[in-house]
C-alpha cells in the first residue's frame, strides 16, 4: 500500500505534461493537458494530466483517495471548500485530474504544497481591465490583439476597461484557459486559440471577454 500510495503522490506532483493543446478553442475545461481556467465569473479551476507507467501499480480508487485526502488536509488547514476534488480519472497511461478553488490564494496554495508544477504560481488575480491599465502602463507592458497581433493602442484597450483582466506571476510557463473569449494579452504571452494562452516566466496579463 505504501509503494502505491507513492506512486499515486508521484503521479500529482509530477512535471508538466507534454501534450496537443485544445485545436479551435473551448469556453469548457479542456483536460487534455494541465492547465489553469477561468471562468467568466473570476473563479479558477485546474486541469493536471499526467502520464504513467506500470499500470498494475494504479487504482482509480486509491488515487481518489488518496486526493480527497490532500484536499480534506488542506481544508482542515485552511478552512473548509477552500478545495473541492471535481473529478478524477485513470486511462490508458493517463491520470485526469480536476479541482475547483474559492479563491486566488486557495488554488496558490494547493498547487505550492502539492507540488502541481504544471499550475504553480507565484500570485493570480482577475481584475477589470481599467483597475490594472495603469499599473500595466507603468510596468512598461505593451499589449497585443488577439484577434490578429497587431499592437493593441492605448485607445483600444480603454474601450474594454470593464473586461476582465487576469494578471498572473510565475517561474515556469503555464497554459490558461478562459470561460470568455481572450481579447488582448501582453506581448509576453503565446495566443493558441480563442480561449487559450501559454504564459512565459515572469508577469503576463490576458484580457478577456
Amino acid at each position: 500500500m505504501k509503494k502505491r500510495k507513492a506512486v499515486l503522490a508521484a503521479v500529482l506532483a509530477a512535471g508538466m505534461m507534454t501534450g496537443c493543446l485544445g485545436i479551435g478553442g473551448s469556453s469548457t475545461l479542456n483536460s487534455e493537458s494541465s492547465r489553469i481556467f477561468v471562468t467568466e465569473e473570476g473563479t479558477f479551476q485546474t486541469a493536471t494530466v499526467e502520464s504513467y507507467a506500470q499500470q498494475d501499480y494504479y487504482s482509480a480508487d486509491e488515487l481518489k483517495s488518496f486526493l480527497d485526502e490532500a484536499v480534506s488536509s488542506y481544508n482542515g488547514e485552511n478552512g473548509q471548500d477552500q478545495v473541492t476534488l471535481d473529478s478524477c480519472t485513470l486511462d490508458n497511461g493517463t491520470a485526469r485530474m480536476m479541482f475547483h478553488y474559492a479563491s486566488p490564494e486557495a488554488l496558490i496554495g494547493f498547487t505550492a504544497k502539492y507540488e502541481d508544477k504544471a499550475n504553480q504560481v507565484e500570485s493570480i488575480a482577475v481584475s477589470r481591465l481599467t483597475d490594472v491599465y495603469g499599473q500595466s502602463e507603468s510596468e512598461g507592458m505593451t499589449f497585443i490583439k488577439a484577434s490578429d497581433g497587431k499592437k493593441a493602442d492605448r485607445k483600444s484597450l480603454l474601450k474594454r476597461g470593464e473586461n476582465q483582466a487576469i494578471i498572473v506571476t510565475s517561474e515556469n510557463p503555464l497554459t490558461i484557459q478562459t470561460q470568455g473569449k481572450i481579447l488582448f494579452v501582453s506581448d509576453n504571452v503565446v495566443i493558441k486559440d480563442k480561449h487559450t494562452v501559454q504564459t512565459t516566466k515572469g508577469k503576463s496579463y490576458i484580457i478577456y471577454k
